[in-house]
């Protein structure tokens, strides 16, 4: 008999189509830049020997924003979470074409990801860029940004690092705000909602959302050591 998880995942799994290029550079680039999943924590100055900030993309879609980062910021070391394999295959063309080397992938589950992966103290920046919002209420509770969720963000945090979501969904932002402003040992980097950080590239997914009247909100929090 089966036995169901206890815990709520934040992503629906589907078939998804996958064009003969994204498969093609899954299966030829993969074993190069995906690493397992492994309930161990990775080393960061043995996969990235040069990188000089640590940054984890949380869901990075079809991962324009984070390969536009990973050549603006080349000694960024950038950890890409995401379980959608047409968009790990594309972000594995575009590490090839643009011969990056600063991008890692964990194709696997976000929360267990960030538990079981990622050390105390040894993230620069968590970036989570439009997570789904599961507008439809019964489909709520698989939001990837709850309490739980952002007390264990905060626990890999090293001193000055931060925490930016984005989201044009004016609810969840809302909801997003009022959970990390009741987190403990983290602040608002600005009053309430963040000015856009230059880091953070446009994506056809933010111009689509700018298209259909949505307002973009940017939230950064860091970890406060007083």
């Amino acid at each position: 008999m089966s036995v169901k998880p206890s815990f709520v995942r934040s992503y629906a799994t589907r078939s998804s189509r996958i064009s003969k290029a994204q498969k093609r550079a899954y299966s030829d680039y993969g074993p190069d830049w995906i690493l397992p999943f492994k309930k161990e924590i990775i080393s960061w100055d043995e996969i990235y020997p040069s990188g000089s900030r640590r940054i984890v993309e949380i869901g990075f879609g079809m991962g324009e924003g984070t390969k536009r980062l990973a050549i603006e910021h080349p000694t960024w070391s950038i950890l890409g979470i995401e379980v959608y394999k047409p968009g790990i295959g594309k972000l594995l063309w575009w590490i090839k074409q643009e011969n990056l080397k600063n991008i890692r992938i964990v194709e696997h589950d976000a929360a267990e990801v960030v538990r079981e992966m990622l050390s105390e103290r040894s993230v620069d920046g968590f970036h989570i860029w439009f997570p789904d919002p599961w507008p439809k209420r019964r489909h709520q509770k698989r939001r990837l940004i709850e309490t739980e969720f952002i007390e264990s963000l905060s626990r890999t945090l090293r001193p000055g690092a931060y925490i930016h979501i984005a989201t044009d969904w004016e609810p969840y932002a809302e909801q997003i705000l009022s959970l990390l402003e009741s987190a403990k040992g983290l602040k608002n980097r600005c009053r309430k909602w963040s000015p856009k950080p230059s880091y953070r590239p446009s994506t056809k997914f933010e111009e689509r959302g700018v298209a259909e009247n949505r307002i973009i909100r940017d939230i950064v929090f860091e970890l406060d050591m007083l």
